[in-house]
């Protein structure tokens, strides 16, 4: 209904609304990197790499990918819902196949494609303070299909030619959060029992995946094989895209929706997008190298953990602080935004009250990593309780229900249990 800017003082309108946000959610990456001054664009050493080729794609391999996408009833600004272009997909196919193969062969991303409907979500707190609400992207439908044919490509070219890190989980056939987990976990056993103590650096990026800059992420696609006709292509991709806030209302008992104005966006992947989370893998796919003197990395996306360890506390605690710099310094050098307050230092071991404190991060007995809570003790207590808790609530709204029908009882158990695991 209206919204407070300390500038502009109370917000009523609609479409007045829309466009703030649109206007917060397209620069909250900028402002992010203000205090970050922008580095030299950093040029990785080549490497004999042979191209990436985005050869034509196949009316078959078109219905395929089409049929593999979840059917939902939400769409971009196209209006073309999954649901529709399934319905549809005997009549389309061949057209979306004769578009991807002329986008490949010219190196152009179609423009239209390029438009995202965003939707803010509110999370908590006052309803008024625009930094409730988290930004909800919805892209092209078509938009997905072709991304996923440049996806397949993509993703073969980077194993044959063996250009992944191993340290890297997210987003890669085969590898997954619960890779990671293990190898964490597996790593930390080993030093323990060796008899060492580890210290484990869980950092925490701002908007790690909104404020990547493209000349540097393009720069780092060609040192991966990504040049000439498949560059253009991807540059095609990340630059000039627009979007748009949409908001729904109630206008005297009657449900209306607004739009704000197109404003471009700058930097970052799009939300939403089937490339965008393999792009800032590769965009990171360098830190491990850049830490593997000083410290074990493993990360999942932008869920990055640093792991040392050491039999004395004082070294340990040295080669953590270096470890640290050249991770923060990889940082500004890539303009991406460590934040330190949300980062988080574990030490275990039995001299881990021995050890000292990192600057500027907590050190703490418990973190949670993508959804396991791991403490310094390595019992898993914090974690147990935390599924207690949540498996409490479920058995609880599921004894509310069990009278309503077997139906809707099935239901929230699925619901219930998506949202436990």
């Amino acid at each position: 209904k209206e919204l407070m800017d300390p500038v502009l003082g109370k917000i009523t309108d609609s479409t007045q609304i829309a466009d703030y946000l649109n206007s917060r959610f397209v620069t909250v990456a900028d402002k992010a990197l203000e205090a970050n001054p922008k580095p030299p664009l950093l040029v990785p050493a080549q490497n004999n790499v042979p191209p990436l080729t985005l050869f034509p794609t196949t009316s078959d391999e078109v219905i395929k990918i089409i049929s593999s996408l979840k059917t939902k009833c939400s769409y971009g600004i196209d209006l073309v819902s999954s649901k529709l272009l399934k319905f549809c997909v005997m009549e389309l196919t061949d057209p979306i196949t004769l578009l991807i193969n002329r986008s490949f062969a010219e190196g152009r991303f179609p423009t239209r494609l390029k438009l995202a409907k965003v939707i803010p979500l509110f999370k908590q707190g006052s309803t008024s303070d625009a930094s409730n609400y988290r930004p909800i992207s919805l892209i092209s439908t078509i938009s997905k299909v072709f991304e996923k044919v440049a996806l397949t490509r993509l993703v073969t070219h980077l194993l044959e030619n063996n250009l992944l890190t191993s340290q890297q989980h997210g987003f890669i056939k085969g590898r997954s959060t619960s890779t990671a987990i293990v190898s964490l976990i597996e790593h930390i056993i080993d030093q323990l029992e060796n008899g060492n103590t580890c210290a484990s650096v869980l950092l925490d990026f701002s908007k790690a995946f909104d404020s990547l800059d493209h000349k540097q992420l393009l720069t780092k696609l060609k040192a991966l094989g990504i040049s000439g006709i498949s560059a253009s292509w991807f540059d095609s991709y990340l630059t000039d895209r627009q979007q748009l806030v949409q908001l729904v209302h109630s206008d005297n008992g009657m449900t209306r929706s607004v739009r704000s104005s197109l404003l471009t966006n700058s930097r970052g992947v799009p939300q939403g997008s089937v490339l965008g989370p393999v792009l800032f893998v590769l965009f990171t796919n360098d830190l491990p190298k850049y830490l593997q003197e000083f410290a074990t990395t493993i990360m999942y996306a932008d869920d990055t953990v640093l792991l040392l360890s050491n039999k004395e506390t004082e070294p340990l605690e040295v080669s953590t602080y270096i470890a640290l710099n050249v991770a923060t310094q990889y940082c500004h050098q890539n303009r991406l935004v460590l934040n330190e307050t949300k980062s988080q230092h574990l030490i275990m071991g039995r001299r881990k009250l021995e050890a000292g404190t990192l600057p500027n991060i907590d050190r703490v007995e418990a973190a949670k990593y993508l959804g396991v809570i791991i403490d310094t003790s390595l019992n898993w207590t914090s974690h147990v309780d935390s599924l207690c808790r949540k498996l409490s609530s479920g058995l609880y709204v599921i004894r509310r229900i069990k009278t309503i029908s077997d139906v809707l009882i099935m239901h929230f158990l699925k619901h219930i249990f998506g949202m436990v695991f």
